[in-house]
């Protein structure tokens, strides 16, 4: 949803919103905000997810954790930070 979309809380004839224009500016952009981490967090998760996948794959073959695995989870888990 575009900033464009929220012109129907707009009072007509006024140069007012339901809310000052500031603060919906303001909570606009953290929005905004919220959705570019939400959509890092995921893909971190999306990874983390793969990675868990392909350890378990490793751990039925092999009968061990490969220690580079849980190294690079670390890593994967420190792109948030």
């Amino acid at each position: 949803m575009s900033k464009e979309d929220y012109s129907k809380y707009y009072i007509q004839g006024s140069d007012h919103y339901l809310i000052p224009k500031d603060i919906f500016n303001e909570l606009f952009n953290e929005m905004e905000n919220w959705k570019k981490e939400a959509h890092q967090y995921k893909k971190v998760i999306d990874k983390l997810s793969k990675t868990i996948y392909e350890i378990d794959e490793l751990r039925k073959t092999t009968g061990g954790y490969p220690s580079d695995y849980i190294d690079y989870s670390l890593e994967i888990l420190r792109e948030v930070e």
